[in-house]
């Protein structure tokens, strides 16, 4: 389990910027992999007062992705005094790796994420995506995190940043990340479905196949003219 294998680690390290298991957890998180939220506080505590005095890009970056995931995991639990810390973080260390490292996109999504659970979608917080996206508009790892928050806002989003969240998914279905793809889809907003099930039409019919599949067994349900039709019973398919 991974998160008890982080666990030992923990336990057996000092904290250490140049690390490479916070690298390593961060690309897992990065790549859809879960670690408990307390698990994930713990390392940014250790590590985080060091990355911020070398004020380095990469291990702010790394630390920023660990609290994020933490983050997201609280404000869906019952613990409102936690998930308000969490947020506070965020946005903390946001402007920490943003003071290094003024066209670092995360900590641009950072700061979108958490100021809008703070003060909702203004134009100010809808400003920060906007300038996630123009800095690193295709960084695969990146769009992986952030199309998930783009689509929880999207009704609220302008066209030009509902067009980038559109992006963000066709670029990873097209890096033939089919899981992550079809992971995206489940939670994609059902108005934009039909625009999303398009841009997948171009690849092969045992890769579009494999992304069928992943969506119906997660729950999904997919009825578009490049897809074979879904023969479940209806009270399957309603997702």
């Amino acid at each position: 389990m991974l998160a008890g294998s982080a666990l030992a680690w923990v336990a057996s390290t000092i904290p250490n910027v140049a690390d490479p298991t916070v690298s390593r957890v961060a690309r897992q998180i990065a790549a859809g992999e879960n670690y408990d939220a307390p698990l994930l506080r713990q390392i940014v505590k250790m590590n985080l007062p060091a990355a911020q005095r070398q004020c380095e890009p990469k291990p702010l970056r790394e630390l920023l992705v660990l609290q994020l995931s933490a983050a997201d995991m609280s404000v869906r639990g019952t613990d409102l005094a936690q998930a308000d810390a969490d947020v506070d973080a965020v946005q903390l260390m946001s402007r920490i790796l943003l003071g290094c490292a003024p066209t670092e996109s995360l900590g641009w999504l950072g700061a979108f994420w958490s100021g809008s659970r703070q003060d909702g979608l203004t134009a100010r917080t809808v400003a920060f995506l906007g300038q996630s996206y123009r800095l690193a508009p295709h960084e695969v790892w990146l769009q992986m995190m952030r199309v998930p928050l783009a689509f929880r806002a999207f009704g609220a989003l302008p066209p030009a940043l509902t067009d980038a969240a559109v992006q963000d998914f066709n670029d990873v279905f097209h890096d033939r990340l089919i899981s992550s793809a079809a992971a995206l889809f489940i939670i994609s907003p059902t108005p934009v479905r039909s625009r999303l099930l398009d841009l997948t039409c171009d690849v092969s019919e045992r890769e579009r196949l494999a992304f069928w599949f992943l969506v119906r067994d997660a729950g999904g349900n997919i009825q578009h003219r490049c897809y074979p039709p879904d023969d479940r019973p209806r009270f399957l398919r309603d997702n």
